[in-house]
């Protein structure tokens, strides 16, 4: 149950509260239960570190207490969350959970509407992120791409509108690449082996978000 204490997942002893604090309750039980002794996997500690920086990193960009919109930055809170959970979900298990990209995608557009966003951007996002891997998907039956990129992809256009959209694609896939090849050189993969793109597509989606129009603004002065 969503409510219920969490427990220890070898002996099920339900856990105190200060042995659930981030960060704090992993280095003063030093990575183990304290009942049954079993280790504490240290994704665990790598993920609330992350977390933690990258709420910082909105509040920074957010201009911290001096943000004129407070709603901005609790939403924003709210969507590293959703793609922290994505990036490592996808790692872990290859998987991109549907509700969870649904629930954002509804939230979004809540957002949307309350900040009278651009409608046409936010369509022309959604509708580059959905056909972009809807395409692969089709053209390959399944092989390239899973039915979660699909949605991933819809998620992101629709948060992004679609001149971010194209940012946080292209260094999605430059990302993958890069590590795609690195694993092949160090012999950690092949050429056929299943990457989980979704973790690429979320870094790509961060540096959208933060660094996007500026990315944007330099390539249109470099053409001109």
């Amino acid at each position: 149950m969503v409510f219920e204490r969490s427990e220890c997942p070898k002996c099920g002893v339900k856990l105190k509260w200060w042995e659930n604090v981030p960060i704090f309750s992993f280095l003063v039980l030093k990575g183990k239960c304290r009942y049954c002794g079993i280790k504490i996997p240290l994704n665990y500690l790598l993920t609330e570190l992350a977390g933690g920086l990258l709420f910082v990193a909105v509040f920074y960009f957010n201009n911290g207490l001096q943000v004129i919109a407070p709603i901005k930055m609790f939403f924003e809170f709210f969507i590293v969350s959703v793609l922290l959970f994505v990036f490592l979900h996808d790692i872990l298990y290859k998987e991109i959970l549907p509700g969870a990209i649904w629930l954002s995608i509804i939230i979004t557009l809540i957002y949307h509407f309350f900040i009278g966003a651009d409608i046409w951007s936010v369509g022309l996002g959604g509708l580059l992120g959905f056909s972009f891997f809807a395409l692969q998907y089709f053209v390959s039956k399944g092989k390239w791409i899973g039915g979660g990129d699909v949605r991933l992809g819809l998620f992101l256009g629709l948060l992004l509108g679609w001149q971010l959209t194209v940012v946080a694609l292209l260094f999605s896939y430059w990302a993958g690449a890069i590590v795609g090849v690195s694993l092949i050189i160090a012999k950690k993969s092949k050429m056929n082996s299943e990457i989980p793109f979704g973790t690429f597509l979320v870094v790509g989606t961060l540096i959208a978000m933060y660094w996007g129009k500026n990315i944007i603004r330099w390539y249109g002065s470099f053409i001109n």
